[in-house]
């Protein structure tokens, strides 16, 4: 008789864990299947909300983007500048000049005789890039434009070692000359190093 109630003690403990058991289960299963809705609810609020933020950019993209071409049409020539210091700026000194300067391009440094055409400012950008060891930084410190005689005026600086070991701080003024989106004519001012 021990046996049989210790046997049926054993097994309605089983019983008992085992209900237990399937009761956790099920109360899991149903905990993640809720977690699973409410995951499912917040991933459509966000999809609604991102569409509206795609609408909304979209929307203030066009918006932007009528402004700086409408900027365009009143600085075409300030903005062509502000462009090619901008690539000059990210050391494209080289696709810089390309794309801005005429053929037919006359440039002068200060008092000296002037450059004349394309290549030779090629010529003696080139040289003059050759001769650079490190640059150690520059840019524009000033820009204005007169747009009605597609002028502009640019201060710039730079710091630079030669190959030659000198290190040469360079403050210019550059006025330059536009027709049909490229400078015709430009002219440097400094101060002799």
């Amino acid at each position: 008789m021990t046996d049989f109630k210790s046997e049926f003690s054993r097994r309605a403990d089983s019983v008992r864990r085992s209900d237990f058991v399937k009761k956790v289960t099920d109360s899991a299963r149903d905990f993640a299947e809720s977690i699973a809705d409410k995951a499912e609810d917040a991933f459509e609020v966000l999809s609604e909300r991102a569409e509206d933020a795609y609408d909304t950019v979209r929307e203030r993209g066009s918006e932007l983007r009528e402004r700086a071409q409408e900027s365009m049409r009143e600085t075409p020539v300030l903005n062509r500048a502000k462009a090619m210091y901008e690539l000059i700026g990210e050391g494209r000194v080289t696709e810089a000049f390309e794309r801005y300067y005429h053929d037919d391009v006359v440039i002068q440094e200060n008092d000296a005789e002037p450059r004349r055409g394309k290549q030779a400012s090629r010529d003696f950008l080139q040289r003059w890039m050759a001769d650079v060891e490190t640059s150690h930084g520059g840019g524009v410190k000033a820009i204005t434009s007169n747009e009605s005689d597609h002028v502009t005026i640019v201060e710039t600086w730079g710091d630079v070692t030669f190959k030659d070991g000198r290190r040469v701080k360079i403050e210019e003024v550059a006025v330059q000359h536009w027709e049909d989106g490229l400078i015709v004519r430009e002219r440097f001012y400094y101060k002799e190093p």
